[in-house]
Parts: structure tokens; C-alpha cells; sequence
């Protein structure tokens, strides 16, 4: 097994892993109760509260057990970023392995309730942005792949880290 040791690095590795475990976890868990686990956890995603969890644990510790309480918003920002970056990828990677060979039934429910509230908000949809771009939104979810489900959970999660990542390490600096 590969040793890291450097805390600035083996801190955070140590709390993305939690991170995705309990990702996994939870979502076989939907999973298994019967649930579209792309469904059900939006709009108030698990795998988004996770996230703020792990970066706090993840920066707290560093602060507190390998850097003498204090913390420069560089350690801060470089210990959240190795968390939710790693925590988006792995959750990704996972619900494209999902898609692809485990149930590909999942997509499908979830194309299908992506249609059904664009179908709920037509009037509001098309008043704003048109007809046509409507259209061209409902025939564009019937492409939607594993691929493109699992970076636009890759891209949430690291726009949402990013932003968590700078309130938590400055509010935890020296």
C-alpha cells in the first residue's frame, strides 16, 4: 500500500474517501429500498452535503493535529480542494460505472423525471427562453448518457466545493 506522508495531502485523501464510501453507501442504499438514487436525492443531493462535511473535518484536522492549530488560507484551500476534487471524481466515476454496467434502468428514470419537470414548467420555459429551445431540451434529455450524467455531477461538485472550500478555510485560519 502507498504511503503518503505529507498531511497537506494524506489528510484530505483520508476524509474523500470517507466522503465517497458514504456517497456509495448511500446511494446503493436508495438503490436497494426501491429508489432512483439520481432522483430522489434532488434536488437536495446527499453527495452535496457530504462535501462541506469532509472539507471541515478534513481542514480542521490538518489545523489542529499536524500544523500546531493555525492554518494559512493556502493549507486551507489546498486541503478542501484534494477533498471535494477527489471526492467528484470518485463519485463520478462511480455513477458512470453505475449507468453503464450495473442498471442502466436507473438513466432511464432518471431521463424520465428530467422530461417530466421540463414538461411541468412548459408555460414558464417558453416564455423565457422560447419554443424552440424547449424542444430542443426535451429531444437533447433523450441523449443524455451515463457520461454526460456522471461529469455534470463531476462539475456541480467541484463549482460547490470551490465556494465551500473558500468560506471554511478562511473561517478556520489562524
Amino acid at each position: 500500500m502507498v504511503s503518503i506522508k505529507n498531511p497537506l495531502v494524506a489528510v484530505p485523501l483520508r476524509y474523500a474517501i470517507i466522503g465517497f464510501f458514504l456517497y456509495g453507501i448511500l446511494f446503493l442504499l436508495l438503490y436497494f429500498l426501491g429508489h432512483n438514487p439520481l432522483v430522489i436525492g434532488r434536488p437536495w443531493d446527499f453527495g452535496f452535503f457530504l462535501i462541506p462535511v469532509m472539507i471541515f473535518f478534513a481542514i480542521k484536522d490538518f489545523k489542529t493535529n499536524f500544523n500546531q492549530g493555525e492554518l494559512r488560507f493556502w493549507q486551507g484551500m489546498t486541503c478542501g480542494f484534494l477533498t471535494y476534487a477527489t471526492i467528484a471524481l470518485g463519485t463520478a466515476v462511480f455513477i458512470y460505472l453505475f449507468l453503464t454496467f450495473a442498471d442502466p434502468a436507473v438513466l432511464e428514470g432518471y431521463i424520465e423525471d428530467r422530461i417530466q419537470l421540463l414538461q411541468n414548467s412548459k408555460e414558464q420555459f417558453i416564455e423565457q427562453l422560447g419554443e424552440p429551445l424547449y424542444h430542443e431540451q426535451i429531444a437533447k434529455m433523450y441523449q443524455t448518457s451515463p457520461l454526460v450524467v456522471a461529469l455534470d455531477d463531476f462539475w456541480k461538485k467541484l463549482a460547490i466545493g470551490l465556494f465551500l472550500t473558500i468560506l471554511i478555510a478562511a473561517i478556520l485560519r489562524k
